[in-house]
């Protein structure tokens, strides 16, 4: 596949959240180590360089990668994680979104963590957008992990923006995952192990959990549960004031 290999000294495969990727870790005759990265599905790779991405070795046209390893833990295996460290982490989306960027995956497999370091790795599909939907979607699945953005991320990003807004787009997005094939896709998988899909099948009642509790949040805050319950009775909205009794559920 790449020359480069010929002179490996061990090749063994690499736990991971590996939904769409087969990952081996490769230990080469010089010493250095790389991951060896093989989409089940053949696609393209970016062709420009990210700064901070961990360096490309080799590739090729169905989209394998040999790739610089980094050491540390995956967050999702760090959690719980000091501030000094969030910190670190808000200052590696802050590089990437202050040249224009997005990263475009980031669960939190895709984030290698050190004493003093964070890395974002596999940039299969950067591209350009709105930062706040790259936010929305690290919050996400912070949430499926079970914890949050704390300040020190915002500290380390340099900004906190709008949480009304991002909040609005964290709902955005969920709508548009739970929309996405991806569910199926992964329940289709025969390479898939059942603990993974199992995984997934959570996580997708977990954010439509999470969608749920916002629009019942929202219509709460507006007014709007009255509305709806006052109509699920079949009253007149402009009647309900001259009943001084106790309502249905109270």
């Amino acid at each position: 596949m790449f020359r480069l290999l010929e002179t490996a000294v061990r090749i063994e495969p690499l736990e991971g959240a590996g939904l769409t990727n087969v990952l081996h870790l490769v230990t080469l005759a010089d010493g250095r180590k790389a991951v060896l990265r093989r989409p089940k599905v053949a696609r393209d790779l970016p062709k420009f360089v990210v700064p901070g991405a961990p360096a490309i070795l080799a590739q090729n046209a169905r989209g394998d990668v040999l790739v610089e390893y980094v050491e540390g833990r995956t967050l999702a295996e760090a959690l719980p994680v000091s501030d000094e460290v969030w910190a670190r982490i808000g200052r590696a989306f802050r590089v990437i979104h202050q040249i224009g960027l997005l990263h475009n995956d980031v669960n939190l497999h895709n984030i290698i963590v050190g004493e003093h370091t964070a890395t974002l790795i596999d940039w299969d599909n950067p591209g350009q957008g709105n930062p706040l939907d790259e936010l929305a979607a690290f919050e996400e699945h912070l949430y499926l992990h079970g914890t949050a953005l704390p300040q020190a991320f915002w500290t380390g990003y340099g900004h906190t923006p709008d949480l009304n807004l991002l909040r609005t787009h964290r709902i955005a997005g969920c709508i548009g995952w739970l929309a996405s094939e991806d569910w199926q896709e992964w329940e289709d998988d025969g390479t898939l192990p059942e603990r993974k899909k199992e995984m997934v099948r959570n996580w997708r009642k977990l954010l439509a959990r999470w969608l749920a509790d916002q629009f019942r949040t929202d219509f709460v805050e507006s007014g709007l549960a009255a509305e709806v319950a006052v109509l699920q009775h079949r009253q007149r909205p402009e009647d309900r004031h001259e009943h001084g009794g106790p309502q249905h559920g109270q």
